[in-house]
C-alpha cells in the first residue's frame, strides 16, 4: 500500500487506479449478477487492461473484500516467477457455465478460476486472509479520530504511538 501511495483511509478505487498506473495497464472495475454458489469475483487479464469482475448482489462492504482480494491475486501474479499452473480437470459443469456466460474468457482462463474457488488451495487461503487484514486495519485507522493540524499535538501524537498507515 504504502508502495503505491495509498494512504489511510481505503479507498478501493484510489488503489484501483494507483495499481493500474504502476502496471501500466488500466484495471476497470465491473459489478455484475455472478452466479451463486460459484466465484464472488473475478480477474481477467486481457492484452489491452485488467478487469475485475465482482458480485455486484452484496454488500458494499462485501463488495470491497472481493476487489482486494482480487487486487492481492494481482499483486501476487507480479511477485511469482513462473504463471500460475492449471490443472488439468475441472469441474466440466463449472466451465461450460462460464463459458456460455461470459464466451471471451475462454478455457484456460476459466479452468484457473475454478481451481481458485476452493479455499483448500494455499494460495487462495492466503490471498483471502491478506484481503481480510487490509480490510479489518483500513476500518481501525478510518475509525480513528483525524489527526492534529498543530505540530506539537501531532509530535506527542506520534510520541503515544498514534502511528497511521499500513502495517
Amino acid at each position: 500500500m504504502r508502495d503505491l501511495g495509498i494512504r489511510p483511509p481505503l479507498d478501493v478505487e484510489e488503489l484501483v487506479r494507483a495499481l493500474g498506473e504502476r502496471r501500466g495497464r488500466l484495471i476497470t472495475l465491473r459489478p455484475y449478477p455472478l452466479e451463486k454458489p460459484g466465484p464472488s469475483g473475478l480477474w481477467v487479464e486481457t492484452p489491452e487492461m485488467d478487469i475485475i469482475f465482482y458480485q455486484q448482489e452484496t454488500t458494499h462492504l462485501h463488495q470491497r473484500q472481493i476487489i482486494l482480494h482480487e487486487i492481492l491475486h494481482i499483486l501476487v501474479a507480479e511477485w511469482e516467477e513462473s504463471p500460475e499452473e492449471v490443472p488439468e480437470k475441472p469441474a466440466d459443469d463449472f466451465v461450460e457455465g462460464w463459458a456460455a456466460l461470459i464466451p471471451a474468457l475462454g478455457p484456460k482462463l476459466i479452468r484457473r478460476v475454478a481451481y481458485r474457488c476452493s479455499y483448500a488451495d494455499e494460495k487462495e487461503c492466503s490471498v483471502e486472509l491478506a484481503a481480510t487484514i487490509i480490510m479489518e486495519w483500513s476500518s481501525v485507522v478510518d475509525a480513528l479520530p483525524p489527526l492534529s493540524e498543530d505540530p506539537e499535538v501531532r509530535r506527542v501524537q506520534a510520541a503515544l504511538g498514534d502511528r497511521r498507515g499500513w502495517l
